[in-house]
Formats: C-alpha cells, structure tokens, sequence
C-alpha cells in the first residue's frame, strides 16, 4: 500500500468543454418520496470526505480470478486448497501501473491524498467536499434516517456524479456516493417468565447463563446442545481466526462483553480491532462479537469496523491485510434492488472472488424481512426482492430458524422472517444447481412470476434467529433478547471456525469459499422441514422441505458430521 499527495497542486476546476462519464449512470436519484433517507444540509466545503474508487479490472483477468477462485475452492479438484498469496491475487488482476497512475494523479491533481491498495485495484482518496464535488460534478448533502434515530448521517451525492472521459476509461465506480443501506432498529426483548420446559420431542432446555435473564432465551450451551458442539472443540482450537464486520455506529463496550463472558462462562475476548472503536454500546455489535465467540471462544476473534456504511471500504480493509482472519461473519445487505448498480455489484463480487482465492470464508446473513425484502413485495403487482450480497454466488448465505417448540431444544423450523428466495441478477452456480432441481420440481412453490426460477438460490445454511427463543445478549449494560439472521451468521462462521482448526493443526490448508463443500456434504446439516419465510406480511414464500430449500438452505449445521466431513477432505 504506498500514498500519493501532489503537494502545491492547483484546484481541479473540470472545464465546461471536457467530455464527462457516468459509471454508475443508471443508479436513480435520491427520491425523497421513496427513501427513507432524508436529504438535510449541504456539506460543509471544508469538510473532510473519504471516497472509495474502484479501478476497471480488465475481462480476462477477471476470468482468470473466477476460474482460480472455482479451483481452490472445489474439493476434488486438483488445485483445492492451494490458496494464493496476496501478491499473487494483484499479479492476477494485472491492473496496469498506467491505469494507477493515472487515477491517482487525476484525484491528488484535484487535492485528494491518494491511498493504492496492494491489489491496486482500488483507491482510498481524502479530500475536502469542496474538491469532490467539483471533481465529480456532484453536490454532496448530509442524509438522516427518518425512522432509526440512532443512525448516524450519510454523505451522498444528491444527484449522482460523472467523471472526465480521461479518467473514467479507468475508474468503475466511487462508492458509495449513490448507495442508500436499509438499516433497521435492532429490536431487543426484555427476560420474560421462565418457561415450564417440557422435554417432549427434544432436550430439556440448559442454564447455560447465570443470570436469571437469560433463562428463556438462546445462550451458549443452547447452541451447543442443538449444534453438537463439543466442549473439547469449542476450548482447543486456536490455530484459526475469524472476524466480525461492524459498521458505521455499531462499537462495543469491553464491559458489555466481560458481563456476558462471566454470566455465561466464555472467553470474549478481542485480539484485534481494526479500524478503532469507541466505548459505546450498539446491540448488532455485541450480539456477533458475544456469539460468535459463543460457539469459538478459543479462536483469535477481531472485529473490522468501518466508519462508513461501506461494503467496498471493508472489502479494502481485509484485502489490505497480509495475513487475514480466515471466516469473516457480515451482518449486512439490502435488496439487490436497492444497489441497482452493476458495477456496485461486480466490483463486491470481484473483492469476494479475491477473498476466497486467498483461502477466506466470507458469510453473509441472509436478511430479516422474508422473501420481500426491504422493498416489500409490492401491492399491486407482487414481486420478491431477493437480497445482495446474500444472492451473490461468492460468498455462504446464512438463513434463519426458530424451535418448532418454545423452549425446547429439539426440531428447528424456518423462522418466517429469515431471508431467502432466487436472485434477479446472478444465475445458478453449478455447485447448486443438482439441488435446486430437486426443490423446483416439489409441487408446494410461490407463483412463478413473483421471482426467478434461474436465479443463485439462498441461504446455503441456516441458524436459530427467531424470535420464539431469542438470543440472550448483554448491551448497554443489560440483558435482552436479540432475534435476526445477523445473530445466526455469527454462528456459523464461528462453528467454521472450528472446524479450520482441524484443518490447520493437521497442517493442511483452510476451507476458503464454503460452498462447494457444503452442497457436497449435505448430511453435515440437521434438515428442516418445517415453516415458511413469507415475512409475516402476505401469504407467499419458500416453504423447508426435505433436502435443501429456499428457506432454510441445507438446515442447520451438525457439528460431528461436519468434522467427520472435513476430516475426510
């Protein structure tokens, strides 16, 4: 990573007669009828604004890449596992030392200190508002959420941006000026009666925390009791690493996190944060540091924060590293709708294709709003809104379940808010496509025009995220109970965790990209059968059947048959 600042450059002032370009042209203005973003102020001229710019990677080398991510990344194939070094991703790239240098002198031309990160396929660029707008042609307003108070304000373009032609041939986008997150209120239960548990049909539910808060709800030994976790697994393997995804506004407090670990008797301790952090408590953050670290408590956990709502910026922030944790768990997405930008999506999709070239797991959480999504269906004419990066075929889509019983550890059904559904923009990858099959030809589906038969199927796997039971968490100082597929990713990456360290302490290499051992290793999940993510609003979704489904992907994770799985690998 080396930086460029043209010390006593002039102000860019982009002349009337240059030729101008639009990457990102057919994103639509912010529309203050729709958005739940409202416009405010403009920004000040002075202030400073942080730009993420993707660089244009070349079409064969991104065939390359995604011909090298398959390889590594496919057991059985003679290249699985061997993963590349950081070097090695960049020199596959290829991205010419012209097409660097010439979007970096035309953004320091302009005033901006200039960052080149290793793969040098995107740059970091810090500059005044006034710079940038001029720069970009655009008009740079503050945004606040109508409905979260909490949420902190967005810098965006108000009317989209343009570059001059002679930079544009190199740039794909800079993000995320056009991109608007869905962010809802992490909603939070207070401890209710203890329950009168019945063992019928299951096990009887654990104290798995000390504090009498925590009776009613998912805890550590919930998880592994269901899970099949072994204490032994969960307290030894140290040789893997995992990592949380925060962003902008989502800290943890150290005393949050000591609280929860002395209640219910696991180690949260933090190796690293990258990006810094405050001590502020934000539930979405707790929740994934206390649960992934629920289930690998010996595992080196850190937590890669942001200040910005940005996927580009994370996707830089752990491509930057030498040395990255191995599973990165992301509680983040919207509709594929609402990034409308192909080259928002492509450039994502490439920084996931670099990850699992490396040997990295990346899990998304699927969404909480069933197949409607953000958006909603729609009132007149009904339409799911599958969700991105969910939908992506790069990266493991974790999907939501709740307990068919109340406070028994037994069956699992789909939890009907958990996302899940067919994408619009990116067809099925052939490591689904045998079982997709199989689910579109059962009889019990939506109508067909409400979504994609064609289309990258999710969740690949499942986790308790419901709100039958919901997840004991200690934030603010506090005990509640947190729902969401944001408190089931976590899960899972963390029992992936587990089973890397097999991996490593038998000196063999990483699982990187998960799925193509998991659709062929379906017997490493406890099927669910049961439930429909129909979001609770309207009548249609994908139902859990046997084998895998739309809902619930392969079901939720068995942790012997798992590592009987890996072993074999």
């Amino acid at each position: 990573m080396y930086a460029l600042t043209l010390l006593g450059a002039t102000a860019y002032t982009p002349g009337s007669y240059a030729p101008r370009l639009s990457p990102e042209a057919e994103v639509p203005h912010h529309d203050h009828s729709t958005s739940s973003w409202l416009r405010e102020e403009r920004a000040s001229p002075q202030a400073r604004v942080t730009l993420t710019v993707a660089l244009r990677v070349e079409g064969e080398a991104l065939k390359r890449l995604e011909s090298t991510f398959w390889a590594v990344s496919t057991p059985g194939d003679p290249e699985y596992g061997k993963h590349l070094s950081n070097d090695q991703v960049t020199a596959l790239l290829n991205v010419s030392h012209e097409r660097v240098s010439a979007a970096s002198h035309h953004f320091a031309a302009a005033g901006a200190e200039v960052t080149v990160a290793p793969n040098r396929d995107m740059l970091t660029v810090v500059m005044t508002a006034a710079e940038a707008e001029a720069l970009l042609s655009a008009r740079l307003h503050w945004y606040r959420h109508s409905r979260v108070k909490a949420a902190p304000r967005l810098l965006r373009a108000a009317a989209g941006y343009s570059l001059d032609a002679s930079v544009a041939q190199h740039v794909s986008l800079v993000g995320e000026l056009v991109q608007f997150p869905h962010i809802a209120e992490k909603a939070t239960t207070d401890a209710a009666e203890p329950a009168s548990f019945s063992a019928a049909g299951g096990e009887e539910w654990p104290k798995g925390c000390a504090a009498a808060q925590c009776d009613n709800f998912v805890t550590p030994a919930v998880l592994a009791m269901r899970y099949k976790i072994p204490a032994a697994a969960a307290s030894s393997s140290t040789a893997s690493s995992m990592a949380v995804a925060e962003y902008q506004g989502q800290y943890y407090k150290t005393s949050d996190l000591a609280t929860f670990g002395e209640s219910c008797k696991v180690d949260v301790s933090i190796k690293e944060t990258i990006g810094g952090d405050l001590p502020v408590a934000g539930v979405e953050a707790e929740l994934d540091i206390e649960y992934i670290k629920a289930v690998a408590p010996a595992v080196p956990l850190t937590v890669v924060y942001n200040s910005q709502y940005s996927l580009l910026a994370w996707a830089r922030q752990i491509s930057s590293l030498e040395n990255p944790p191995l599973v990165h768990s992301v509680s983040y997405g919207n509709d594929e709708k609402q990034q409308v930008s192909a080259e928002y999506m492509q450039t994502a999709n490439t920084a996931f294709m670099k990850a699992g070239a490396r040997g990295l797991s990346i899990l998304f959480a699927s969404g909480d709003q069933g197949v409607c999504g953000r958006e909603g269906c729609g009132f007149f004419k009904k339409r799911f809104k599958p969700d991105f990066p969910a939908a992506s075929p790069y990266i493991t889509a974790v999907g939501g379940t709740d307990f068919v019983t109340k406070s028994v550890v037994g069956d699992e059904k789909a939890w009907v808010a958990g996302g899940g559904g067919f994408s619009d923009d990116f067809a099925i990858p052939a490591y689904q496509a045998e079982a997709v099959a199989a689910y579109l030809s059962q009889p019990d589906l939506p109508p067909k025009d409400m979504w994609n038969s064609t289309g990258r199927a999710y969740p690949d796997v499942s986790a308790l995220a419901g709100q039958v039971n919901p997840y004991c968490v200690v934030s603010s100082g506090r005990f509640a109970g947190v729902a969401g597929t944001s408190a089931a990713c976590p899960v899972v990456a963390g029992i992936f965790a587990l089973l890397n360290s097999r991996r490593v302490d038998n000196g063999k290499p990483a699982l990187g990209f998960l799925n193509p051992f998991i659709y062929k290793n379906p017997q490493g999940f406890q099927d669910v059968t049961q439930g429909k993510n129909t979001g609770g609003m309207q009548e249609y979704g994908f139902s859990a059947v046997k084998g895998w489904d739309a809902a619930t992907g392969f079901g939720t994770p068995d942790f012997d048959a798992l590592a009987e799985a890996v072993d074999q690998l």
